[in-house]
This record gives structure tokens, sequence and C-alpha cells, in this order.
């Protein structure tokens, strides 16, 4: 529309993808259009950085993420003497206010990176590249290097030639991929990686300019699991299921309609199992949507905004809980419950084996229009001492459905360190296209969560009602368990504004039907073949 108000002129946005909290999705949406050539030539993100202000933290510190300053935003100082402030809408930045990068700048950085790659054949390995420099050919600043992995292993790397790619050409390449024996369930996968040739005054030679990644057509079938003829011992002690297979016991609670205990080798795994879950801590964007807040349409009607999702989950009904053994070695758990307010049906069936494995199979159907939903998926409360996390899917920064401009990869760190730290707590380090998340102990045992697709994975030491009840991080205390989400999606973060607008509808959850699966393994020591096994 913009563009047909004034022809023959160009467009640039003066202000868009609003960088306040966790922010920036949907870039794409916008580079699309600016790399189409038009008259769109591009835009200006608010802003660079957030504008707060160093200070001690009370007490003197250190808070539990070892720092003893934080930055304050408005209303530190004003509240106390009844000033009115904006709050923390000064903390907009793609850095904060001491220049940490916030994710949104990994993700500006990858839309905006000037060689572009587009797969011709994968088989053959060749490739489209596209040089989106003015003035610059490729050979004077870049080399372009790749690497083909798969299961977080390095088949093979190395670097292309003389390219002699001029501003705004295009041509075709061929990378040397290797022949590659397929292993059983293994996705292999080639990364392109473009980086400086020489030192340069603002960064050294193989500084990452961009990159791009591509799934390359090379499977086998995942491998059929080894025959298990362990037992499985079913015993009922009033609103307890008492299972014990090999190595492990656990605990059916029929009042809570899940898992309240699960052990494995004497190491407890689980202190909950998975329960629905509709929501998530507020992002900056969410508040200024005002999901929060009651809303009425021109003619004054109540309607009700996604708050109705944050107590859908906790306040599901169980209405039948149907036991069947299955063989020696399976048992299988079914729970249909009813969403009142929501007037939906919702159906988890559990089934267990005699080695442990737990696969959890989600339906929820909807008999009306809802809300937009801020997750669809379940939480699980790990137990203390599983810390460390390691996955299979994008990383090793936090993704979402609508901003996911990280590489596929094996990826290792702890539950303390999945934290983004924004000016205000809010939803933060999740993981989206996982295949597969592991939490153990230091001694190698814990649990496995495998996707019969992909999952949106977070894992924290806080309780999303812990995350909203604070105005800056140091006032949060860590809890000894882990917070588990393993969901089909997550609603996008958006990014348009933080005062009205949620994500794109590609990225919104607003079906009256969802179902999704995966598996619960315990495991100890290297359980890669576990994350290989078909289904």
């Amino acid at each position: 529309a913009l563009l047909e108000q004034w022809p023959g002129k160009p467009l640039i946005l003066c202000e868009y993808t609003h960088a306040m909290g966790n922010s920036n999705g949907g870039l794409d949406a916008y580079w699309d259009i600016f790399y189409q050539g038009g008259r769109a030539q591009g835009a200006f993100v608010w802003d660079w950085v957030d504008q707060g202000l160093l200070q001690l933290v009370p007490g003197g510190g250190p808070d539990w993420r070892g720092r003893t300053t934080f930055l304050a935003y408005g209303g530190w100082w004003e509240n106390s003497q009844g000033v009115h402030t904006d709050g923390n809408f000064c903390m907009n930045g793609l850095v904060d206010a001491e220049r940490r990068p916030h994710p949104g700048l990994g993700a500006i950085k990858h839309v905006y990176q000037y060689l572009h790659a587009d797969p011709e054949d994968l088989a053959t390995g060749r490739i489209k590249l596209t040089n989106w420099y003015d003035f610059t050919a490729v050979d004077e600043q870049v080399e372009v290097r790749w690497r083909v992995h798969g299961d977080g292993r390095e088949i093979a790397s190395g670097a292309l030639g003389k390219l002699d790619l001029a501003p705004r050409a295009s041509r075709s390449v061929t990378v040397p991929i290797p022949t590659i024996k397929p292993e059983s369930g293994v996705e292999y996968w080639l990364d392109l990686s473009y980086v400086l040739r020489a030192d340069t005054a603002y960064a050294p030679r193989g500084f990452e300019l961009g990159w791009n990644q591509f799934a390359l057509p090379i499977t086998a079938p995942a491998a059929s699991p080894s025959p298990d003829v362990a037992s499985l011992a079913l015993e009922e002690r009033g609103s307890q299921l008492m299972l014990a297979g090999r190595d492990f016991e656990a605990v059916f609670d029929r009042a809570v309609g899940t898992w309240s205990r699960y052990d494995y080798k004497g190491v407890r795994l689980l202190e909950r199992g998975p329960l629905p879950d509709f929501w998530r801590a507020q992002t900056d964007n969410d508040r200024g949507a005002g999901l929060l807040h009651e809303v009425k349409d021109k003619d004054k009607r109540n309607l009700t905004p996604s708050r109705f999702w944050r107590q859908a989950g906790p306040d599901w009904k169980v209405e039948n809980i149907e036991v069947v053994r299955v063989d020696a070695g399976k048992v299988r758990i079914s729970v249909d419950a009813r969403l009142p307010e929501a007037d939906a049906d919702y159906r988890m069936v559990h089934t267990i084996d005699g080695r442990g494995d737990i696969v959890i199979e989600v339906d929820y159907r909807a008999a009306k229009p809802l809300p937009t939903m801020l997750r669809f998926g379940t939480e699980l409360v790990v137990a203390p001492g599983l810390e460390r996390l390691e996955w299979l899917g994008r990383g090793p920064a936090e993704t979402y459905s609508d901003r996911r401009f990280e590489r596929i990869g094996r990826y290792q760190s702890t539950v303390t360190e999945n934290w983004t730290e924004y000016s205000r707590p809010q939803e933060n380090g999740n993981k989206v296209d996982v295949r597969w998340v592991a939490l153990t102990n230091v001694d190698g045992i814990g649990l496995l969560a495998c996707a019969a697709t992909t999952l949106s994975v977070n894992a924290q030491h806080f309780t999303k009602q812990d995350l909203e009840s604070a105005s800056y991080s140091f006032e949060l205390q860590p809890r000894p368990e882990t917070y588990l989400n393993l969901d089909l999606a997550q609603l996008g973060i958006g990014g348009d504004n933080s005062w009205g607008r949620i994500c794109h509808e590609p990225y919104q959850l607003k079906a009256s039907t969802y179902s999704y699966r995966y598996r619960l393994s315990p495991v100890e020591g290297d359980f890669t073949s576990r994350t290989r096994e078909a289904w």
C-alpha cells in the first residue's frame, strides 16, 4: 500500500523490528521483499542499544548469575516518588546497555548477509551463489568454506577456490561432497560459511560474515530397536500405579493424571511427568499486545484474551484413566480429560515398557474458536542434579518459530547457562527444530526425550510464575529442579512493534486440533544409539 501511495519513489522503513526484550521475529518476511529488487530498499531497526543505567545489586551481590551490578530502567528511582515512567520501554536494543548482544543481533546479521546460497542439486553438491554486494567482488573479501556433518560428527570440510563472482551476480558452484555411506537414523548437513580472506580494521581473517545450511539427500532408515523382552511389573495401590522394570521404578498418580516419580538405577529423573501447557512467561511484545488484559470491541463487549490459557493446563479435569496391560513388558495408560473453559477434549496416552521407555501421545480437540495459544506442549519437572543439557537441533543461541536463524547441530550446555538476559525477565532460552534433548547428571545418568518429528524445547530453573513476578533477574532465585518444556510449538515472538502486534499469522497457534508424540528414555553414558532408533 505504501508503494502505491508514492509511485516511483524508494521506500525505506525508518523504524521496524522493535528490539524490545525477546523480539526480532519475522525478519525474513521483510527481507524477502527487500531482496525482490523493487523500490522497497531496506529499513532501520528500533533500536541499537538498551538505555539502562548501571547500578549495584542491592546488598552488594553477587546474584545467581555471579553479577554484582544490573541495568536499571524507568521506575527504579521514580516509583518511590510517585513519578510516572514508561518502565522498561527504553530497553529496546539489539545489544544491552553494556553492549552485550541479544540473540536478535545474530538474526539481523544472518538476514543482512551479502552472500546467499540456494540449492540446485544437493545430490551432486551443486548450489547457486549470489553476491549482493554493490561494489565488491566476492574474491576481494570473502572465502567460502564448507563442512559436511551428521549427528555432531564432521565428515569432511574444505574451502571453495576462486569464484569470480562480481557484484550482484550469481553463478553455480559445486561443493566436493564425499561419498557417504549413511548410518541408520542420521541426518546429514552441508554448512557453508562466508569468512574474511584477510584481516580488516573491524575483524581478523576467518571472521564469519554469514552462513547457509542445507539438508543433504542422504538417508538410511532408522534402526529398529533390538527386541526387548524385559518384563514390567504393575501394582495398584489406591490412586497410584507402581511400575518397575529393568533398573527403573516409576509411579503414576491417577489423581494428578501423570507420573509422580521416575527413578533409574537409584537416580531420581522425574519429580513430575508431563502435564498440558499452553502458556509462556510474558515477553515484552506479549505485554504490549495486551495478551494479559481484558479487551473490548467497538460494541463494548468483553472479549476473552489469551491469558485464558494461563490456567487451562493447571485446571484440566481428568475424567477417565484406562490402564491396559499390552503384554508382559508393556503397559498403556490413557488419560482422558477436559479443558472446561475451552470446551475442549484433551487426551494423553503414556505407553511404558520394561526397559523404562515412555511414549507420550497428546491429542487436543476444541469445539469452538479460541484465543491464540502461547504454546501447545507439555511441561515436566526434572529432578535436581540433572544439570547437563545436550540437544540436536538449532543452536547454540535461543530460537523461536519466527526467529530460527541458527544452524542445526549437536550442542552442549547446562540448564543454568540456558538463560538469555533481557532487561526484564521473560520467556527466553527456547530451542526449535529439536530432534532430541537430554538432561544428565555428572555421572552421565539422565533423561532423553526423542521427537517423532521435531520439538520446541526449553529447560530452566524457574517457573513461568517466577519470571512473570520479577522486574529484574537479580530478584530471581533458581530452583534446584528443572522445568522442562517439550512442545509441539510456541507462539512466535513477533517484533513488528511492542504496542499492539503479535507475531505474523503463520506463527500463531489458532487451530482447533493439535497432536504430537515423543519418547522419554532413561540413559547412561553414550546414548547416541538411542537417538537413532525407529518409532
